[in-house]
């Protein structure tokens, strides 16, 4: 069960989770993650003490097994949102790189809105359709990658396939980049020779680094949006679009 999520979790979910809600809520009560896969990212929160009540929710029985015996204090469901309405309110709700390996976003962001009540929405996911992304798919099939990505993303598809279902109110784009470490944790782990681990060295943790406003554009990033409920009005229309696209 350990990923290169798990060496990621300070990258991803946890600084965007921390710029986004914290000017808003300065200590959240209640967190829940959905499709939490290992808890890093909640283990990685508890650690910062984000909030008082953590939630984990996943419809993997090996990734709630392993939640199990390794968080403490979490509050951890096997659970299906599309089909199961989940009890209680909470501060803020986490979706951490999970719509890229889903068949139907559509669906189970519709079902998020229907089934978890909530304050505060961060979405975050690779940006993997970008200039540089495109014009590397020409040479190779992408959905035949490691990771298990159907999906994939731009700021602007991203940002209109979420806006169908909430209000986006703040967004952060960003390049990640691994440290050597995660890198040869990532190599091993996928089995790969020499000179293709000296690639993912240079792709992964050199470059993003000292190329980061252009790479982020061109390359390959990450993007978080802040949400909300859209909210009703008189006449039965919701009102909350997605705002402009922010760098």
């Amino acid at each position: 069960m350990r990923t290169g999520r798990d060496h990621y979790s300070h990258i991803y979910a946890t600084h965007s989770v921390e710029r986004l809600i914290l000017p808003r809520i300065a200590h959240p009560g209640r967190v829940i993650e959905l499709g939490a896969g290992t808890g890093a990212i909640i283990a990685e929160l508890q650690c910062r003490n984000f909030a008082n009540v953590y939630v984990t929710v996943d419809y993997s029985p090996d990734a709630v097994e392993y939640m199990k015996r390794n968080l403490t204090n979490v509050e951890i469901l096997r659970a299906d949102i599309v089909q199961e309405p989940n009890s209680g309110t909470f501060d803020v709700v986490i979706v951490s790189h999970v719509l890229e390996h889903l068949e139907s976003p559509d669906v189970f962001l519709a079902a998020l809105v229907r089934h978890v009540e909530f304050r505060w929405l961060v979405i975050e996911c690779p940006l993997e359709d970008l200039p540089a992304s495109r014009l590397k798919n020409r040479f190779r099939d992408k959905h035949a990658n490691l990771a298990g990505h159907v999906q994939f993303f731009n700021p602007e598809s991203l940002s209109t396939l979420v806006g169908k279902h909430v209000k986006i109110v703040d967004s952060r784009r960003y390049a990640s980049w691994a440290s050597a470490e995660t890198v040869r944790f990532l190599a091993q782990k996928d089995g790969l020779p020499r000179h293709k681990r000296w690639i993912k060295h240079v792709t992964m943790g050199v470059l993003p680094r000292v190329l980061e406003p252009i790479w982020k554009r061109y390359w390959v990033g990450n993007y978080a949006l802040l949400c909300q409920k859209k909210v009703p009005l008189s006449n039965g229309v919701t009102h909350g679009n997605a705002e402009s696209l922010k760098n």
